[in-house]
């Protein structure tokens, strides 16, 4: 079942060129600015892609905690 939440997330690219974004989404993610390239170098620039791949460090109380997987 894909939640309203993961939909638009799956439309989202964080550009890691673009400082102020690795800040942000590392910052919203609670991981560091390296932690957020590396899951990017690995799965790609998509939202949700990277939250399924930092799910173990992302607190299941933030509000970006991927709650349901999707199908692209």
């Amino acid at each position: 079942m894909k939640s309203e939440h993961s939909i638009g997330l799956n439309n989202i690219r964080i550009n890691v060129d673009v400082p102020y974004e690795v800040r942000h989404w590392a910052k919203q993610l609670g991981v560091s600015n390296e932690q957020l390239r590396a899951a990017i170098e690995q799965v790609g620039p998509f939202a949700y892609a990277v939250c399924l791949h930092l799910k173990d460090r992302i607190h299941p109380d933030n509000s970006w905690y991927p709650r349901a997987e999707i199908n692209p």
